[in-house]
């Protein structure tokens, strides 16, 4: 299912008794995946899981829903602000949907926005800090889509809402949008 039809099957756009059927089945799945969020959120808080910190300053900008709310613009906007201060900027991202050896499409947008602005896409981007520092001299990483990823300690959090639709037709995935519950807004230092 291509991700237009998964989107009306969940908004309610599809009518009829299978997507009907569907969106409960979904519904009944989205506990255990709120339950896993939940324990793996608890393990970061209650220091069961390492939050590493790099020698310079972290902005993450993120969201609570899977989808566009405008991140990555957002992200080179500050890049441009952080240069404009005499910031030497990285962006740090996981690359996700990027083919092997390829880039996804947030980097080339990047590429486009903030040419002269390093990239590093790598799932694991507490190595990717490392890079930056050692090898791009960076002095303040962004990272784009952070928000989920715990690992990396953050000095400001950044979360950006869906003005049309803030929570995700308010479920967790896979029923709605949701990639945690909005209690994890409280983590966040500006909305």
């Amino acid at each position: 299912m291509n991700e237009k039809n998964f989107r009306d099957l969940i908004s309610g756009k599809t009518p009829g008794l299978g997507p009907t059927l569907a969106r409960g089945g979904l519904r009944l799945l989205s506990p255990f995946y709120g339950c896993g969020v939940r324990l793996r959120n608890a393990g970061f808080q209650f220091g069961l899981h390492t939050i590493h910190r790099a020698p310079v300053l972290v902005v993450s900008i993120g969201n609570l829903t899977t989808g566009g709310t405008g991140k990555t613009p957002f992200a080179a906007y500050l890049a441009h602000w952080f240069r404009d201060h005499g910031q030497q900027v990285c962006f740090l991202s996981r690359g996700y949907r990027a083919e092997s050896g390829q880039v996804n499409d947030e980097a080339r947008v990047l590429e486009q926005l903030c040419p002269d602005v390093p990239h590093l896409q790598n799932p694991n981007r507490v190595a990717s800090a490392q890079t930056a520092v050692t090898q791009f001299n960076a002095d303040l990483l962004i990272l784009d889509d952070g928000f989920q990823h715990r690992r990396l300690h953050r000095d400001l959090d950044i979360v950006l809402i869906d003005a049309v639709n803030p929570w995700g037709y308010g479920y967790l995935l896979p029923r709605g949008l949701l990639r945690e519950p909005r209690t994890g807004l409280r983590r966040a230092d500006v909305v």
